[in-house]
């Protein structure tokens, strides 16, 4: 790291966490994954820090690399690995049970708003890739189009066109849940 010092480069990490991991999450549709994605981007960034230019956006480069892992892990994976729950728990003497997280969602208002943001996570995990992305930096993450230009490598009239495109797919997906009552089809 020639550029900068490790102390600082540190805090760019720190306080572009939310953001990695917003964008992680939304990518990944689900929290482990979402957690791998940004710590695989936190050692990426930390492996090639001396290539980070200062006078850009440390954001934008931080999200390039977190896209560009997943993009990579989508390539070498075309299904996603899920674990039974009819299994045997994998910690001894436990159950299923002990190892998930309780949900206790005390008022109805709650339940509405955790069901519409599910079935908005699940309209996006059925776009493809490049419009996922786009879309979630810009509607989620409210990146310019430029930011969102340099961090998938593509012009800023394709990013207009993916997010139009995506918003649009996004739409119709989310339709079609309401439709189906928030099922996977």
């Amino acid at each position: 790291m020639d550029r900068m010092e490790p102390q600082a480069f540190a805090d760019l990490l720190r306080q572009a966490g939310d953001k990695a991991y917003n964008f992680a999450y939304r990518l990944a549709g689900n929290e482990q994954d979402a957690r791998d994605l940004v710590q695989e981007a936190f050692a990426r960034a930390l492996e090639h820090a001396g290539s980070y230019d200062p006078s850009r956006a440390f954001d934008s480069w931080l999200l390039k690399i977190l896209h560009n892992i997943f993009l990579d892990g989508a390539r070498r994976l075309a299904y996603r690995r899920t674990v039974s729950l009819d299994a045997p728990a994998p910690v001894e003497d436990s159950s299923w049970e002990d190892i998930l997280p309780a949900k206790d969602i005390s008022a109805a208002d709650e339940l509405i708003r955790r069901e519409s943001i599910d079935m908005v996570q699940l309209a996006l995990e059925r776009l493809p890739a490049h419009y996922k992305a786009a879309v979630v930096l810009c509607d989620v993450e409210g990146l310019s189009y430029d930011d969102i230009a340099r961090i998938m490598d593509v012009p800023v009239g394709t990013i207009r066109s993916r997010i139009h495109q995506g918003r649009l797919l996004a739409r119709k997906a989310y339709e079609e849940l309401e439709r189906s009552g928030g099922r996977r089809q």
